[in-house]
C-alpha cells in the first residue's frame, strides 16, 4: 500500500498545486513520518502550516507573516506559494478548496460541529473576501472520512440537522434498525451548492473510513486512534 493517494482531477488538469491525502502507513499528524514521505520538490515541509483543531468554524488566512504559525481554527486558506496546509482527519470529512483562476487554496477540517457550522461557506467566503475569488471557478474535494453507511448518531443530532436544513429538498439521514446514520457527505455537498460551487466541480471521493480502515485512519473503528489522516495541498 502507498503512503498516501492522489485525485486524478486535480493531478490532471491543475498544475499549480500538489494534493495528498495519507494513508495508515503513516501519522500525519507526525511530521517526521511527512519528512520522510515527501521531497522538498512535491511539499516544502519546513514552511508546513497547520490549526489547532477545535472542531469550530474559524478560519485562517495564512500569508508572509505567519507561515507555520499553530492557532486554533479548523479551516486554513493561502494564495502563497510553497506553503502546505494540512488538516488532519480520523472520520471527519476533509474538505479541499481550489480557485484555479485566482490560485487560490483552502482546507476546511468538517466534523459535525464544522459542518452544522458550514464551515466549507466560511472558508469560501474568506476566498472571496481576500482573493476575489468566484464560487463558479472552484474545484472542490471532499477526502475520506465516515460516511452514512456507518456513521450512528443519536436521533437528537439527526433531528439538530433536520431542523438546520429544514428548507432545503431531501433527505440527510439514513435509518436502519432502529439507528440513526447521518450524512455529512450530502450536507458538505448542500453546503457548497448553496454557494454556487458548481456540482460537476465537486468531487467526492465517496472513501469511507470506517469501511477502509486498513488503508485510512478511523476513529471508531480504531479505538479511538490518536494517529491521523493527512489532507495536504500546496501551491507550487
Amino acid at each position: 500500500m502507498e503512503n498516501y493517494i492522489t485525485v486524478d482531477r486535480i493531478k490532471n488538469e491543475l498544475d499549480f498545486v500538489n494534493l495528498v491525502i495519507t494513508t495508515t502507513n503513516i501519522d500525519a499528524k507526525n511530521e517526521e513520518d511527512l519528512m520522510r514521505t515527501f521531497s522538498k520538490e512535491e511539499f516544502n515541509l519546513a514552511n508546513l502550516t497547520r490549526n489547532s483543531q477545535i472542531h469550530s468554524s474559524i478560519v485562517n488566512k495564512i500569508d508572509e507573516h505567519n507561515i507555520g504559525q499553530r492557532i486554533d481554527g479548523d479551516a486554513l486558506i493561502t494564495n502563497v506559494k510553497e506553503v502546505p496546509l494540512l488538516i488532519l482527519t480520523a472520520d471527519c470529512v476533509p474538505v479541499v478548496i481550489i480557485d484555479p483562476k485566482n490560485k487560490a487554496i483552502g482546507v476546511a477540517h468538517a466534523g459535525w460541529r464544522g459542518t452544522y457550522d458550514q464551515i466549507s461557506k466560511n472558508t469560501i467566503e474568506e476566498m472571496v473576501k481576500n482573493y476575489n475569488t468566484n464560487p463558479q471557478d472552484l474545484i472542490c474535494v471532499i477526502g475520506p472520512s465516515i460516511g452514512p453507511c456507518c456513521y450512528e448518531v443519536s436521533k437528537e443530532l439527526v433531528e439538530k440537522f433536520n431542523t438546520n436544513l429544514a428548507n432545503h429538498a431531501g433527505k440527510f439521514d439514513i435509518i436502519k434498525e432502529d439507528k440513526y446514520y447521518l450524512d455529512l457527505w450530502k450536507i458538505n455537498e448542500l453546503t457548497l451548492k448553496d454557494c454556487k460551487v458548481k456540482e460537476e466541480n465537486i468531487i467526492n471521493l465517496n472513501i469511507c473510513t470506517n469501511c477502509n480502515h486498513d488503508k485510512f485512519y478511523s476513529y471508531r473503528k480504531h479505538n479511538k486512534t490518536s494517529k491521523r489522516i493527512g489532507t495536504m495541498i500546496q501551491i507550487i
